[in-house]
């Protein structure tokens, strides 16, 4: 599993490298560096008469750049160094690769102090920002914010940014004003945790994880982050014995819809069958039995006491909890509503279960008016799926600044209430109680449709009901929905795509993954 560092896990880590291993700091940028101009010449090929502009900023960043154009030169290409700051001002090893460089006289290179309007009506087949790295916080102003907004301008132009975007905040992924918009970022020894959140996501392109042998030194930190990808979810997979039938491959009770929300029960229950569990009853209010049980055929709808309001009444829990002994994993919440006496049901159900819970939607919010009853529950596995506005309810603070610092938060969630949190969005992050957290790498923005939430719930249920430990259950369930939601935009693009395309394409994305575990193995 990739790991994911912080600004100040990185920097950390380059220190103690340096200091342990005594290698010298120049050699790291001499390889990172390098490894940018390669990075650029297996994206747009042969450097040969190609035009690079590079712009170098005043710390370590600029220092890459200016090795980076000493390296194009040698590939053949035409070279436009623009200095962000006064010469004079270098010191330590940025002012040795400067010195380095503009001695070297090369008749295609050009530095220049100023990025004038001559320069600027010009076509370059590459730009590199070198401005600022992963040290930088803030917001850009003056002319780096001038020269973001051009570069961002530049249609027809490779964008690279070295380590980092310009503006992008390499913790967090906040951009305050403005950032460069990379084609790809070439980022050092381990790729940072804001390339994936906020609006680093869309500012940092494709991501080069480069190699320049930085040894891997144990880090003064309390939890880590990791990267979730293909072959980490592969490996977690339940196989299912050719011996396995419906009582052992997953027993689901899905409480779940209200008069007028039947559709979030559904995609739920239909979603959990169609992740691998081998039996699924969908618990509803009478109320709408009929408007359900006509379009079940393998889920099998229990009718159970409603409210006037045609909600889960106070008089179901005994037939409730006989279903729950009943099951191996219990999903509460989605569609179920804001119905006064819904929200005790839903208490209940949480302090007393003792089986594994997956909550979601309105059983969130239910939960949201006295969230300490998590420390008070009997069930030890239970997984939060919310999105960021029931998260906001759970923590009682804005979503604004839940996005701030979304990693952190969750993780800290995660551990005060002993859960695994699921916190959906772009991306999704999910906590372990250990503090351990992981970023979802599948998904696209087709998948921001209604009931979307509701088809995840079901696949967090079947893993759950197939064995597996919660916290994988978890990071696999977000990887094979953002994985389906991919296979549907394929097939339909993401405009119009609804709920339903993606909990149909739930077993394509099963079926690829085992595939490529047989692949593997063999």
């Amino acid at each position: 599993m990739k790991e994911v560092l912080t600004a100040e896990e990185m920097r950390q880590r380059d220190e103690r490298a340096t200091s342990l291993f005594a290698i010298p700091s120049l050699l790291l940028m001499e390889s990172a560096g390098r490894s940018v101009v390669e990075t650029i010449e297996r994206e747009i090929g042969s450097l040969r008469s190609k035009s690079l502009l590079i712009f170098c900023g005043k710390g370590n960043n600029g220092g890459d750049g200016f090795v980076a154009a000493r390296y194009a030169l040698h590939s053949g290409a035409e070279v436009t160094v623009v200095l962000l700051s006064n010469p004079t001002e270098f010191t330590g090893d940025l002012k040795t690769n400067f010195d380095i460089l503009r001695r070297s006289s090369h008749h295609h290179l050009r530095i220049v102090r100023s990025f004038s309007a001559s320069f600027r009506s010009v076509h370059y087949d590459g730009i590199v920002d070198a401005m600022f790295g992963i040290s930088f916080h803030g917001a850009l102003t003056g002319e780096y914010a001038k020269i973001a907004k051009w570069i961002n301008a530049q249609r027809k132009s490779f964008v690279v940014a070295v380590d980092i975007s310009s503006g992008c905040n390499a913790t967090t992924g906040e951009v305050q004003t403005i950032a460069v918009k990379a084609d790809v970022t070439v980022t050092m020894g381990r790729p940072k945790t804001g390339m994936f959140l906020g609006k680093g996501t869309e500012h940092s392109g494709k991501i080069a994880v480069v190699d320049i042998e930085i040894p891997s030194v144990p880090l003064k930190r309390n939890s880590a982050t990791f990267l979730v990808e293909e072959d980490d979810v592969i490996e977690q997979l339940p196989r299912r014995p050719r011996t396995a039938n419906k009582n052992s491959a997953g027993k689901i009770f899905v409480l779940a819809g209200s008069k007028g929300l039947t559709g979030a029960a559904l995609l739920s229950s239909s979603s959990a069958l169609k992740s691998g569990a081998g039996l699924v009853v969908l618990g509803i209010p009478e109320k709408v039995f009929s408007s359900i049980a006509r379009r079940t055929l393998e889920v099998m709808p229990m009718p159970l006491p409603s409210t006037a309001d045609g909600t889960f009444a106070l008089a179901a829990l005994p037939q409730i909890y006989k279903r729950i002994a009943w099951a191996d994993v219990v999903i509460l919440g989605p569609g179920i509503s804001l119905n006064a006496e819904t929200k005790k049901v839903v208490h209940d159900i949480v302090l007393h279960s003792a089986k594994p819970l997956v909550i979601d939607a309105d059983g969130l919010n239910a939960l949201s008016e006295d969230v300490p009853l998590l420390l008070k529950r009997k069930s030890k596995p239970v997984i939060l799926t919310p999105h960021i506005g029931e998260f906001s309810r759970l923590v009682k603070l804005p979503p604004e600044e839940i996005e701030t610092n979304k990693l952190e938060i969750a993780r800290s969630f995660a551990k005060r209430f002993n859960v695994v949190l699921v916190l959906k969005g772009a991306p999704t992050v999910i906590a372990a109680a250990n503090g351990t957290a992981f970023i979802n790498s599948t998904g696209n923005a087709g998948m921001a449709t209604a009931g979307s939430g509701d088809v995840l719930s079901g696949i967090v249920a079947a893993l759950l009901g197939q064995k597996m430990e919660p916290t994988a259950a978890a990071f696999a369930s977000v990887f094979i929905h953002g994985m389906a939601g991919d296979i549907a935009a394929l097939k339909i693009g993401e405009m119009g795509m609804v709920a339903g395309d993606i909990a149909h394409t739930i077993p394509h994305a099963l079926h690829y993954l085992m595939e490529e575990s047989h692949g593997t193995s063999n």
